[in-house]
């Protein structure tokens, strides 16, 4: 399944370590890792699978049961690669209104116009459970409309189009009859 990522602002996947002149960091090398994207789609189908644990399990794995499935960090295309920009924040003091001294951070963020990647099957699984879980992936990835951190401050909107299975009137019904069942 390939996953299309349109971005409507900057975003910013953390690397958790500081470098001169930035406080919050981004990896260029990958800065949107797999990990961030599987978690992303777990989390979008946590919340769409309210009562289907054992779905979503099934299909992003657990610590006892990896996933059957793999997922590729985001691929940006040739000429589009994501540009680099810094933002500057302070804290600001409540009793006085005014910044805290001593609270400045800058945070590396991205902007980039789209990226794609992919989530391949590497286990073993029945058909129908071939499209079982491509059903809950593609409408998992549709779920995601943000990532990476400052999402509360205007970092991380997207909208993500998932291909093959397209998120159309029959995919969405058998999402809804999943959705639904007892199991």
């Amino acid at each position: 399944m390939r996953v299309r990522i349109d971005f409507h602002g900057p975003f910013r996947v953390g690397t958790g370590r500081a470098r001169p002149g930035a406080h919050a960091t981004v990896d260029r090398l990958d800065p949107l890792p797999a990990t961030s994207l599987k978690g992303l789609m777990r989390a979008s189908a946590t919340l769409l699978l309210p009562d289907r644990a054992d779905l979503v399990d099934a299909v992003f794995g657990t610590p006892r049961g990896p996933s059957p499935w793999h997922w590729s960090g985001a691929e940006f295309p040739d000429g589009d690669r994501p540009r680099d920009m810094v933002r500057a924040r302070v804290s600001i003091d409540p009793a006085t209104g005014a910044a805290r001294s001593g609270h400045l951070l800058f945070a590396e963020e991205l902007w980039a116009h789209t990226a794609t990647f992919t989530v391949t099957r590497t286990g073993i699984l029945a058909e129908e459970d071939v499209r079982t879980h491509l059903t809950v992936l593609a409408c998992a990835a549709a779920g995601v409309h943000t990532l990476g951190s400052g999402r509360r401050r205007g970092l991380g909107w997207v909208t993500c189009a998932p291909e093959d299975p397209a998120v159309d009137d029959d995919l969405i019904d058998r999402f809804e009859t999943l959705r639904r069942r007892d199991a």
